[in-house]
């Protein structure tokens, strides 16, 4: 599902300078905290995490208060770097060039592009990402120097998956009855974790 949303992002990010000709561009950047939940250690012990965040968002208006676009960015969760990409959404509610409220929503998935593959000769394990998704709502604080750039601060909830994948390699030439057909060819077993981050992101940037 995830893939399949970058590729529709994708296509629709190749599409907005066409569609933008003649709507204001937009772009929306932000650095923020993470704060949730920790991924728990072998000895039960854990804390709240408050982690990095960055995201830029492009986009171009479909209506007066409105622009569609796609956005990306990293996210740091405890040892974990994702990279997420998802179609967004932004709406404004007051009067332009007075102080307004933002709202907006994110769907995509996060990418564990960095995340190195362990790999020895009985198995190996690798990190993959999953779907992503998160509402937000702040202000935006329009410049005295200009019309086109604002200050913004935001608040969002994001919701993020990922997994984490053990493959053990299969030494045994000789086809097996009853075997998994859905493994693929080298693996004897594949065992996954899976990870669900619940984040409250605060954030602060600039629109231009």
């Amino acid at each position: 599902m995830t893939t399949r949303l970058l590729i529709l992002g994708f296509w629709i990010f190749a599409f907005l300078p066409a569609f933008g000709q003649n709507r204001p561009y937009f772009n929306q950047t932000e650095l923020g905290v993470l704060i949730g939940n920790p991924i728990e250690n072998w000895s039960g012990k854990n804390k709240n995490r408050v982690d990095f965040s960055l995201i830029t968002f492009h986009g171009a208006e479909i209506s007066k208060n409105q622009v569609l676009g796609l956005s990306v960015g990293l996210d740091q969760y405890e040892t974990l770097t994702v990279f997420p990409v998802a179609l967004g959404w932004r709406g404004f509610l007051g009067k332009e060039n007075r102080p307004q409220l933002i709202g907006g929503f994110d769907l995509g998935g996060g990418f564990a592009l960095f995340e190195k593959k362990e790999k020895t000769e009985w198995y190996e394990s690798w990190h993959q990402g999953g779907l992503l998704l998160s509402p937000s709502i702040g202000v935006k604080l329009p410049s005295t120097r200009g019309k086109k750039t604002a200050l913004t601060m935001s608040i969002a909830y994001k919701r993020q998956e990922l997994g984490y994948f053990m493959g053990n390699f299969d030494f045994n030439p000789t086809p097996r009855p009853f075997t998994n057909s859905k493994l693929p060819p080298g693996y004897s077993s594949i065992t996954e974790t899976t990870y669900l981050f619940h984040s409250l992101v605060a954030r602060m940037g600039f629109i231009f």
